[in-house]
């Protein structure tokens, strides 16, 4: 493990220590870039640094989500325990260690159990349902290896739970009482609303998102169908794979963290359909602020955290059934006031509530009160 900042309980320029461990690479996994990654400029200001160590390398990364391939994810898999397994006695350098949804991608809690017997202190963090079963379907062999149940206890066990929105915060209630919501956040310096690039004579419906998450809008095609038909609308979806939308007609660019921004202002309408199940219930709604961050009207399925961030008519439209979709984008597609308005109020949400600076601010607050906190939560099991 590198260690670039030796600080807090080991003395140095009074600065809170943290060690992050999380599954990804930097700036690979949404999870990670707007909630933990883009918060360390500003934590660092208020003085707490972070390490950053991934469980995945690049090797893991780029066979992660390709089918097939077995023994060699395998293989890659195995390394990066080990690895892990080696970084356990790093802990007792920080003042605390930050576990970002799980500290490794598959297995039971064994590397926060043992980080928590040895009395490190360790803080959950974790913005998606993932105490439910979600696998994609390259890695569905796979999918009884994650062990989602070790979810709870990480909770358990954890000095304070950090979680995206309040359903999720009803679950972790359920194992530590000492939990608080901190949304997924976004840079409001990097996004803001910018002239519409969109498409000559064309207004663009966008979607931006990952392949895993592709499955949602890929389950709208009727409604989708009927509205490429409309004159003069493009789909255009943003995405690490070619989305498989039968008989839509769209665009398709592929992703990256360079050209994000771009893309997004291309967008005349976002979009975030989702189905209503446990899984969309525990999203952060992090498309909806993207969107809103950038002043483009969103139009989102009414399902859990989006029901929070936006209020229907005011800062952007919710839609339960394939006649709520059709009426409210047909509304944006033929009122560019109503467009414009939805889209400033959208970013004023944001920079009121969802913004990086704030959400950093909030983290920092845990962190202080965690270390200030008298003794450690034991192991409950």
């Amino acid at each position: 493990m590198a260690v670039t900042h030796m600080a807090g309980r080991n003395g140095r320029n009074g600065l809170v220590s943290l060690c992050a461990l999380v599954p990804y690479p930097r700036n690979t996994a949404p999870s990670q870039r707007y909630r933990l990654e883009q918060w360390i400029p500003h934590l660092e200001q208020r003085g707490i640094s972070v390490d950053i160590v991934p469980f995945a390398d690049q090797e893991l990364m780029d066979l992660l989500y390709r089918p097939g391939r077995r023994l060699m994810k395998g293989a890659c898999n195995a390394s990066a325990f080990f690895r892990r397994l080696r970084e356990i006695g790093n802990a007792s350098k920080y003042d605390a260690v930050v576990i970002h949804r799980a500290a490794c991608l598959g297995g039971p809690a064994v590397i926060e159990r043992a980080i928590s017997i040895l009395g490190g202190r360790l803080i959950f963090d974790f913005d998606d349902a993932i105490y439910l079963l979600d696998t994609t379907e390259a890695n569905r062999p796979f999918g009884w290896l994650k062990f989602p149940g070790k979810t709870a206890t990480i909770c358990r066990i954890s000095q304070h739970v950090v979680v995206g929105n309040s359903y999720l915060a009803g679950y972790a209630r359920q194992f530590n009482p000492s939990v608080t919501v901190i949304p997924t956040s976004v840079d409001t310096d990097r996004y803001y609303p910018a002239k519409r690039g969109g498409a000559a004579g064309r207004l663009v419906v966008g979607w931006m998102g990952s392949s895993t998450s592709q499955r949602h809008l890929e389950r709208f095609v009727p409604m989708l169908q009927e509205m490429t038909a409309w004159p003069g609308v493009e789909l255009r979806v943003v995405s690490d794979r070619e989305p498989v939308l039968p008989e839509v007609p769209h665009v398709w660019r592929r992703w990256s963290a360079e050209s994000e921004v771009s893309d997004l202002t291309q967008f005349d309408i976002g979009i975030m359909p989702m189905p209503d199940d446990q899984w969309s219930r525990g999203k952060c709604s992090l498309k909806a602020l993207l969107y809103m961050a950038m002043g483009i009207p969103a139009v989102c399925s009414s399902v859990g955290a989006n029901r929070e961030i936006i209020r229907h008519g005011e800062n952007g439209l919710l839609a339960a059934t394939e006649a709520e979709w059709l009426a409210s984008l047909k509304a944006l597609v033929d009122d560019p006031q109503l467009r414009e308005k939805l889209g400033t109020a959208g970013r004023r949400t944001v920079e009121e509530d969802y913004s990086m600076v704030r959400c950093a601010d909030r983290f920092a607050a845990v962190v202080r009160d965690t270390l200030a906190a008298r003794g450690t939560r034991k192991c409950a099991e």
